[in-house]
This record gives C-alpha cells, structure tokens and sequence, in this order.
C-alpha cells in the first residue's frame, strides 16, 4: 500500500525552512502523513503540529513517486509538495534555528524533537537532503509548472 505524504515548501528572504530528526544526519522538508483527509488540510495540520502555527497553503509544485528504505523497511510512497506561506508576522522568520516537539509519532514512536533551520537556497548543495531530488529541485522551481518526479532508491 502507497504512504501518502504531504511537505511544505517554505521560503523566506532566499531561504528555506527544513528539519532534521533528532539524532538524523539529513534534512528534509516539513509535513507528514495524510490521516484520511485532503492533501492541504493534511499540510495544515501537519503544520500546526510542527510548528504550532496555522499556514496558508499555496500551490501544488511537486509530486513524487518515492520507493526508499526507511529503517531498513523498504516504503512505496506518493509525495505532495506545496508552497506554504507563514502569517506575516511569524516570530519564525527571526529563528536561525529552533527545536519544536512533534508529539505525534508515527510507526508507534514516542513524541519526538524536530530541529529546524533556515537554509540559503543558494547552498544547498552543502548539506543532505532527503529525498535526494529535492536539493537541486527547490532551487529551480517555478511558480508556474507542477513537477511529477519518479525516484527509485
């Protein structure tokens, strides 16, 4: 059975907003599985979970088609990435970095801490990010094309 996941592409000033796991050695967009709802009110959601703020979901940029190995369980999973937009008045835009407690687990995990950072678009290429398309992808989206993405890895 496909995972359904839905992420947030978050920018501001030329930099982007990812999170890494405690203990990961990778970052990744924002979001989460969608719960028997619809892709942009699972990115809601999920966004109030994790940053415990509420986002204005723009438009859909990419969806991906991602087979990987997660702890050594292989997934088969259908990726929905949109533009998200903060309030304007976020205090988030002030954090080069902070820690939010994602308190819904998922596998049967425990709550877990999220580390968040604001990367410069121009150097992503310096550090790892998952899924490997996404580094070279979010420096060359368009706001007007929807990409379909097929990565086996």
């Amino acid at each position: 059975m496909k995972h359904v996941r839905t992420a947030a592409i978050i920018t501001h000033q030329n930099k982007i907003l990812l999170h890494s796991n405690q203990g990961e050695n990778y970052w990744t967009l924002p979001g989460g599985a969608v719960e028997n709802e619809f892709t942009k009110d699972g990115i809601k959601r999920e966004m109030k979970e994790e940053l415990g703020e509420e986002v204005v979901v723009g438009d859909l940029k990419i969806v991906a088609e991602n087979r990987f190995l997660y702890r050594g369980k292989e997934l088969d999973s259908i990726e929905f990435y949109y533009y998200v937009d903060l309030c304007p008045d976020s205090e988030l835009f002030e954090l080069a970095t902070f820690t939010k407690t994602e308190a819904f687990g998922q596998n049967e995990e425990k709550p877990y801490e999220l580390n968040f950072k604001w990367f410069d678009l121009n150097k992503l290429e310096e550090i790892t990010i998952l899924p490997s398309f996404l580094g070279m992808e979010l420096t060359q989206l368009s706001r007007k094309s929807i990409k379909h993405i097929e990565q086996t890895t």
